[in-house]
């Protein structure tokens, strides 16, 4: 059974930020793709909190790339998977700032 999954303020900004620009950029198709593989990459997260391993420059958050572009943090805490982050793999990660 999965573990119900939480939105922070800032993944989804995030999150429709990328999905903006993926819509502006390549279309309402491709658009529509990504969020789908990002659903579907998150909710393998919600069977299994343990699927990825803890990012070296946060301790505390587990790493997940979901494509060559973008990173996603999220954090478990027994109850339920909290999304803290997609992060753009050209940032710089001292900036992800929780």
């Amino acid at each position: 059974m999965p573990y119900p999954v939480r939105y922070s303020t800032r993944s989804n900004l995030e999150y429709e930020e990328i999905l903006h620009y993926v819509f502006n950029a390549f279309g309402a198709v491709v658009a529509s793709k990504v969020d789908s593989y990002f659903e579907k990459v998150i909710g393998q997260i919600a069977i299994n909190p343990n699927l990825y391993p803890y990012s070296e420059k946060k301790k505390n958050l587990k790493r997940c790339v979901i494509s060559p572009q973008t990173t996603l943090y999220y954090r478990f805490n027994g109850e339920y998977v909290e999304i803290v982050s997609f992060r753009g793999n050209r940032m710089n990660p001292a900036t992800l700032i929780l």
